[in-house]
């Protein structure tokens, strides 16, 4: 079988360079320094930091580390998996379970933001794309994730959705930027509330 090699130019690979030398330049601030500055300030040093790691290695997917590492917190995620198995069969805990595992594989590291659109998710799943709509609901309805709109230039309608993940479950990416978030996001412990169907 024939492999499939991408072609980088000069001008990419010295751009690529580049980047990479920006970022390491940005990863040798100390902790001490940072620890001193405001924390929009620190927030945008770490975006800069994964937009340019990101520009150094193009050839990954897009804003996952290699690898695809997320740092979960183990008390959520057993208190989501144990919320979802108390779901009633009409809620497809099954297939709940199968969209949540996935959002955790598919987070862009600077955002928490899904990476999955609602057909690849269905596709995935081996659902209707209008069931996914269902089944992150429910896992909206939980706290796990939250649901923006995304307009989409020159298409009527309120947009595409975009799933983004709650930072109190799961995170890929800076620290910095995930205590920020999570500071203006509730933690998804209602699980008491959802017990046996219950919403």
């Amino acid at each position: 079988m024939a492999q499939i090699v991408r072609l980088t130019t000069r001008q990419q690979r010295s751009g690529q360079e580049e980047a990479a030398q920006a970022a390491e330049q940005l990863s040798l601030l100390s902790e001490e320094l940072l620890k001193h500055l405001p924390g929009e300030a620190r927030i945008a040093i770490s975006r800069a930091t994964h937009a340019l790691q990101k520009a150094a290695r193009p050839d990954t997917t897009e804003g996952l580390w290699p690898g695809g590492f997320t740092m979960l917190s183990r008390m959520q995620t057993a208190a989501i998996w144990d919320a979802i198995r108390a779901l009633p069969s009409d809620d497809r805990p099954n297939q709940v379970r199968h969209a949540f595992d996935l959002v955790l594989l598919n987070l862009r590291q600077d955002t928490g933001e899904v990476l999955l659109t609602r057909d690849q998710l269905a596709e995935e799943i081996n659902c209707a794309p209008r069931s996914v709509s269902t089944i992150m609901g429910t896992l909206e309805k939980m706290g796990v994730i939250r649901r923006e709109r995304r307009k989409i230039e020159g298409v009527r309608g309120p947009g595409m959705a975009v799933y983004f993940i709650n930072p109190h479950v799961a995170w890929n990416g800076s620290l910095d930027v995930r205590k920020a978030q999570a500071s203006e996001t509730q933690p998804p412990l209602q699980f008491e509330l959802l017990q046996g169907g219950a919403s």
